[in-house]
């Protein structure tokens, strides 16, 4: 199944964000609970204070949130049940940590600065304290694999367990180097999203979060992202898969607006963008899916109650894509009562539908 990789998934998925997020200024602490290395990062909005912290053991988030009155902080998790009494004294905070089963556990915090011992290859929009996550973490190299006679490796982060690939050889260099680049980019941005969900029993709310063997052509390459995840304080639980594809003779990444326009695309997330999405783009997808589809786009009947109604131009303005052998792959995306509908295995156009030309497809 695939959500739209458009404005919610952007939002809310791959990120992961954490409920507790506020727009005042953040300020990011690390020090012990007990002899525990914790990073703990508050916002403060007049007398109420939102935030988190994470145990360098374990790297997951921890959601707080409670009151400021004068020098005096009181926080509390949700999710855990502990509770902080803390003290400011100049940029120092000082207290205790009550956990769930009434333990108590010193708590001495200290500005934390600027995170050091980063991977390289961060993803650029990073906050500091999310940052701070990643000190200190490395990849395992993990087995080689061959896919149309072109070589890639698997890399592993050993305490979220997320995994990616990168290409070793069967492109040009550039073209390798700058999709490697973004590729761990990607795992990094991966893993920062499966700390920053938590489950509502205190471990990782993170069900899924994979890839799929990516598809290697001649020219172009795509893999999907899955991820499916029930973080402490959303909703509902929720899922979503995003691809990526690469131009290998480039090493660009590919917009879907780029592959199958309907006309000049606007910015991206513009309002126009939007209009364009809901106007053009999703009834000239449907056109195309009725073209090489037809059965399939075919209009349920009225007493179909549970049917998909695949010629319903709102559920293809933000599909998930891939690339393939056959095309185009478009993951319509239905509302949540009809979920099972979403992603369609035959929703393929075909290159020639693309309207690129012989040296640009596979």
């Amino acid at each position: 199944m695939v959500r739209s990789n458009a404005p919610l998934l952007a939002a809310s998925v791959l990120a992961l964000a954490p409920a507790t997020a506020r727009a005042a200024p953040e300020q990011v602490y690390q020090g012990t609970v007990g002899t525990a290395p914790v990073v703990m990062m508050l916002s403060e909005d007049k007398a109420e204070v939102f935030g988190q912290y994470f145990y360098l053991r374990s790297r997951l988030d921890i959601d707080l949130s409670g009151s400021v009155r004068g020098q005096t902080i009181d926080l509390a998790s949700r999710v855990t049940g502990d509770k902080l009494h803390l003290t400011r004294s100049g940029t120092t905070l000082s207290g205790t940590l009550t956990t769930a089963k009434a333990k108590r556990l010193p708590v001495s915090l200290r500005p934390a600065g600027v995170a050091e011992n980063l991977p390289a290859d961060l993803p650029p929009k990073l906050s500091g304290y999310e940052r701070w996550h990643l000190t200190g973490l490395t990849l395992t190299a993990q087995q080689a694999e061959t896919i149309n006679g072109k070589t890639i490796r698997w890399y592993r982060e050993p305490l979220s367990g997320i995994r990616l690939f990168r290409i070793e050889r069967g492109y040009a260099a550039p073209a390798l180097a700058a999709v490697n680049h973004t590729l761990a980019r990607n795992q990094w941005q991966d893993v920062s999203a499966w700390f920053g969900c938590i489950g509502y029993e205190g471990g990782p709310g993170t069900d899924v979060a994979e890839a799929q063997k990516p598809w290697l052509g001649t020219n172009h390459i795509s893999y999907l992202w899955n991820a499916s995840w029930s973080c402490a304080g959303a909703a509902h639980p929720d899922f979503a898969t995003v691809g990526y594809s690469f131009d290998m003779h480039t090493g660009r990444e590919l917009r879907l607006d780029d592959l199958l326009p309907f006309g000049p695309a606007p910015a991206e997330d513009s309002d126009a963008w939007y209009g364009y999405r809901g106007k053009r783009f999703a009834p000239g997808v449907v056109t195309l899916l009725k073209r090489y589809h037809p059965a399939e786009m075919t209009k349920p009947g009225r007493d179909d109650e549970d049917g998909c109604d695949y010629s319903d131009p709102d559920v293809w303005d933000f599909p998930g894509w891939a690339l393939s052998d056959k095309g185009l792959w478009l993951g319509a995306t239905f509302a949540r009562v009809q979920r099972a509908c979403d992603a369609p295995d035959w929703a393929i156009l075909p290159w020639s539908a693309l309207g690129l030309k012989p040296g640009e497809q596979p």
